[in-house]
């Protein structure tokens, strides 16, 4: 996965400087279909000490433009960056800390002349804070603009929040001083405790002031940059020199360097164990001695060290990850990484790498969702270069959640050939076609069993919006490598989503409150048959429809028997049913227990049930039903048929599933509780659904007959007007 992300990384580099590699793209995500976002110009004329404001549409033009590579790393770091989301990093400590770095130059120069021309300084700490106290990094807040050095004259009502004007109008009231001066800041920064108060005031004004001169909201104005006399800082040759020094050479330096061979080529050189830099690739624990190599910090050198070549294709390919190859699947952010075989080189060329990383993402898309399906096979001409290379790579989905500055790791699904994507969709197509045919034409993408429907099939819970979705990547794993999966730890799944639906528990676990919970249960019960057909066709699925799977299938019928019930079947059973079950692959005591299903469908299909929300299903207990349980629910079902006058044309049907349940029950043909109780359930959605379609049928029917009627009496009106005439 190394190597792939190493390669991502050299190709990047080849067509664009690393500074430009290493653009965040993020921002763009963030951004509504409504109001556009921008990208602030502060332009400081030095001669006439004025600031004009410039604006643009925030793009991926503009963030390279304006080297966006995020602020420094932590939220104590010095903040060194000329483009920044935070203004009040450019109107304080921006400009004081790159003095610092860098070294004397042009742009030395112009940044120490602004210093002295529009900043003010708070003073020494112990000044300030005469009693103690306030911040532990001062320094870095001394020193902050004044507006007023640059034409502009704050006032409180620049501030966004009522409290913020409220309290600094009585700082000013009280102070005798006006808002924004040096006696201003000094008593707020005393009052709050901390100049970095001070300085975000400083920061808010700032903003305020901006979206009034350019007429926007606030929320619109995203990043802001700084030019000097019309020129943006971020290109001079010195910025850019200096942020590739702290992003790479700096890592080269200190105790976590020294000579060595590189573990990612192998070269030697000078290497280095320092990957803080590194957004995605956390390596290693680096900051406790105990994880390294000999319990020394230099250990860590043994544990995994890098060149300054790999680092730098390492940094640039991470960064390519994270603007051109992440997206979502299941509620989960997932990094596609591809490895090409060695010698190929094509699908590596540096103008194209943006459009493959395009193609990955569509063709991942199209295996999650009916319409992006669609989609893709319309562009497949436009793709038609990379869909010939797919023998040439293989794919790394890595899942991974990102927690301010930690990443944890929550699934790697490695080395998986493109092709097994295909093959998922074949046979998901060959499923929804089987489907339609079944159930009805699936208008909308109902029976389309693509990766984000699996996603809902679970009991996926969720807690402070955060979903737990570690059995949903078991199952992705699964399906990607051909790893086979158990019918019985199935079931006990899929259940327990069917009572989410029954019982309304929306609340706890990761599925949205839908219309009309009891037609989601349906659905879900329905797409839960389909998925173990699914699952079936590709050669996955153990425990379902296996003869030679175990004692239990060995025992339950002799060949006289089972030949006997198939021919009681195709006499007092519909072919639809009959082609129903052996299509989902039900045997024996499966079939009783689908039927019992289908007549507590048809019990729950009768307007005294409906009218009263079907308490058929009270009779069901969703945690399973034992096989004395289902015996006796047998019994109960017949009740009930009898009672609301259905029995007569159904005994042919429970007298099938009697004798399928009696056999099972005398050979201990019966699964689990829950496996019993899923195909109950199982069997009441299909015949729900064949009640459903049968009633759209009818009036779909009657409509045609009413139009009918109606264009009769319209020609026979007309006939008499004639023959009147």
């Amino acid at each position: 996965m190394l190597e792939g992300i190493r390669a991502l990384g050299e190709a990047a580099l080849k067509r664009a400087p690393l500074i430009e590699v290493l653009v965040d793209l993020r921002p763009l995500e963030q951004l509504g279909a409504g109001e556009p976002a921008y990208l602030v110009v502060l332009n400081i004329n030095l001669s006439e000490r004025r600031l004009r404001v410039d604006f643009r549409v925030l793009d991926k033009r503009a963030l390279v433009e304006a080297r966006w590579v995020g602020n420094a790393a932590g939220s104590n770091s010095p903040q060194d960056r000329l483009t920044t989301d935070r203004p009040e990093y450019l109107a304080s400590q921006t400009v004081p800390n790159l003095l610092e770095a860098l070294p004397k130059g042009t742009l030395s120069e112009k940044l120490r002349t602004l210093l002295e021309a529009v900043y003010v300084d708070l003073g020494e700490k112990g000044e300030l804070f005469p009693e103690g106290g306030g911040d532990q990094q001062y320094e870095r807040y001394r020193w902050v603009w004044d507006l007023r050095k640059l034409g502009i004259n704050p006032t409180p009502d620049f501030l966004p929040g009522k409290s913020d004007r409220e309290q600094a109008q009585r700082i000013c009231d009280r102070e005798g001083a006006e808002f924004l001066t040096q006696g201003f800041l000094r008593a707020y920064a005393r009052e709050k405790g901390r100049a970095a108060e001070a300085v975000k005031l400083v920061g808010k004004a700032l903003h305020g002031w901006v979206a009034q001169e350019l007429d926007v909201k606030s929320p619109q104005l995203k990043l802001y940059t700084l030019a000097l006399d019309g020129e943006r800082l971020v290109r001079h040759p010195d910025y850019v020199q200096y942020i590739e020094r702290k992003l790479v050479d700096e890592a080269f330096e200190g105790p976590k360097a020294e000579e060595g061979l590189c573990h990612l080529c192998g070269s030697s050189g000078p290497v280095t164990s320092n990957t803080t830099r590194f957004k995605l690739l956390k390596f290693y624990i680096t900051d406790k001695p105990g994880f390294a190599s000999q319990l020394h910090e230099r250990g860590f050198l043994r544990n995994y060290a890098l060149c300054q070549q790999c680092y730098r294709a390492l940094l640039s390919g991470e960064r390519f990850l994270e603007n051109e190859l992440r997206t979502q699947l299941g509620r989960s952010n997932v990094y596609l990484i591809p490895v090409c075989f060695p010698h190929e080189q094509e699908l590596l060329r540096p103008e194209r790498l943006e459009k493959w990383a395009g193609y990955l993402k569509s063709r991942l898309a199209a295996s999650e969702k009916l319409e992006k399906w669609q989609e893709f096979q319309q562009e497949l001409k436009r793709y038609g270069f990379y869909e010939e290379r797919k023998a040439l790579y293989v794919l790394n989905f890595l899942f991974a959640t990102k927690v301010k500055s930690a990443v944890k790791v929550d699934k790697l699904i490695a080395e998986v050939p493109p092709s097994r994507l295909d093959q998922l969709d074949e046979v998901r197509n060959r499923v929804r076609a089987w489907a339609a045919e079944h159930l009805g034409a699936d208008v909308h993408g109902e029976w389309d069993l693509g990766l984000e429907k699996l996603f809902y099939l679970l009991p996926l819970r969720q807690r402070d919006s955060q979903v737990e979705a570690k059995p949903y990547l078991e199952l992705l794993d699964a399906l990607l490598v051909g790893r086979p999966l158990s019918v019985q730890a199935l079931i006990p799944q899929l259940l327990e989503t069917a009572a989410i639906h029954r019982f309304e528990r929306y609340e706890a676990h990761a599925h949205d409150r839908p219309h009309d919970p009891e037609r989601a249960l349906v659905l879900h019960l329905l797409q839960a048959q389909l998925f173990l057909r699914y699952l079936k066709e590709l050669g996955q699925l153990h425990g379902l429809d296996e003869d030679e799977g175990g004692e239990r299938r060995a025992t339950t019928m002799t060949e006289t028997m089972a030949r006997q019930a198939a021919k009681i079947e195709q006499e007092l059973v519909d072919e639809g049913l009959r082609a129903w079950m052996d299509g989902v692959g039900l045997k024996g005591a499966e079939r009783g227990l689908f039927l019992l299903g289908v007549l507590i469908g048809k019990i729950g299909s009768t307007r005294e049930q409906r009218e009263s929300g079907k308490p058929i299903l009270n009779k069901l207990h969703f945690q399973g039903v034992d096989c004395l349980k289902v015996m006796r629910l047998a019994n109960e079902v017949y009740e009930k048929l009898r009672q609301y006058k259905i029995a007569d044309y159904n005994e042919g049907l429970y007298g099938v599933m009697k004798a399928h349940l009696d056999r099972g029950v005398s050979k201990n043909e019966l699964g689990s509780p829950q496996e019993n109780v899923y195909w109950v359930l199982a069997g009441y959605a299909y015949e729900t659904q064949r009640a459903i379609r049968t009633g759209r049928l009818k009036k779909s029917q009657q409509a045609e007959a009413g139009r009918e009627v109606q264009g009769a009496g319209e020609e026979a009106e007309l006939e008499a007007e004639r023959e009147e005439g």
